[in-house]
């Protein structure tokens, strides 16, 4: 994608829907590809689609996480968080759901793009903020939890976030962060979703990122000066045998984003086109219900600021 773009590619300068005081009032231009949607503003930054596909998969994963988390929204031990902010919250489904159950709180969720909904909780409230500034938390004081999804192996980013969180939380305050890698038991193996693992690997590499991020998360809280420093992991197995109804529909929702989620990067630093990586994709996904031994671990992390 980037500068490239074919005859399949469409702009759209509208805003992505109706603006609501949550919003930040600057139009988001969209790129349309192979009937997905892109933001053409944040492309560098957030290389995945933004459409009502991605926001129906990323809020049944919400589902799914909260109900592995035994119906907890954070393993953070806070009470009842009053000041909260919702780092990168894409579809927002989070920092609503934060909203209603503490009604007394002041919920914000923050990201790049817009794929928030329109109607909102009275105590929640969403703004588009380019959180890859240095000073992005320049107007957030006395936060008591800071919440932060996914930053798909960008270690700077990260950096940014966890700086800035220090920055804005009150002493005593907690963060936390949750994000996916997979873990291959034999990562030399030939298999089509071994090969497809080792591309994405490679793509995200060339892109700044790195796959396996999330292992350094407990370090790199630790660096920017939270204590209390706690890891959870989750491993949801990658063969089908022997797993639960949860772990599968976990796994399913997984895949089911596996198109979204490479497109970009495959084609940007390894040349496939469209055609190309949906066979990957479709390969990997095939190869999922035989015998690929590994997990999908979901990695929680959390920290205090000092008092």
């Amino acid at each position: 994608m980037g500068d490239n773009m074919s005859d399949s590619d469409t702009l759209d300068h509208e805003s992505e829907r109706e603006e609501t005081e949550s919003f930040d009032t600057e139009p988001h231009p969209n790129l349309y590809r192979h009937g997905r949607r892109y933001s053409l503003t944040h492309l560098e930054q957030h290389p995945w689609p933004i459409d009502e596909i991605e926001k129906d998969r990323l809020e049944e994963q919400h589902v799914l996480l909260r109900e592995l988390f035994e119906d907890r929204l954070y393993l953070a031990p806070i009470e009842s968080p009053q000041n909260v902010l919702d780092i990168r919250t894409g579809t927002g489904c989070w920092a609503m759901e934060c909203a209603e159950r503490y009604p007394s709180s002041t919920v914000r969720g923050i990201d790049l793009v817009n794929m928030q909904d329109e109607w909102v909780p009275p105590n929640c409230e969403f703004w588009v903020d380019n959180l890859c500034q240095p000073g992005w938390h320049t107007q957030y004081k006395n936060i008591d939890f800071v919440h932060i999804n996914q930053v798909q192996g960008d270690r700077q980013l990260l950096s940014l976030l966890l700086e800035g969180s220090y920055s804005c939380c009150a002493p005593g305050a907690w963060v936390e962060i949750r994000d996916m890698r997979v873990q291959l038991d034999n990562p030399d193996e030939d298999s089509p979703f071994h090969n497809y693992v080792r591309k994405m690997t490679t793509a995200h590499a060339r892109d700044g990122r790195q796959l396996d991020l999330p292992l350094h998360f407990g370090a790199e809280l630790t660096r920017h000066g939270f204590s209390n420093v706690t890891e959870r992991t989750y491993d949801i197995p990658l063969c089908t045998e022997g797993r639960d109804k949860l772990k599968g529909r976990i796994m399913q929702n997984w895949t089911a984003g596996l198109e979204g989620y490479s497109f970009t990067l495959l084609e940007k630093h390894l040349g496939k086109n469209f055609t190309e990586s949906v066979l990957m994709c479709a390969s990997a996904r095939r190869a999922l219900k035989g015998k690929i031994e590994g997990y999908l671990q979901i990695q929680v992390v959390y920290g205090q600021k000092p008092g």
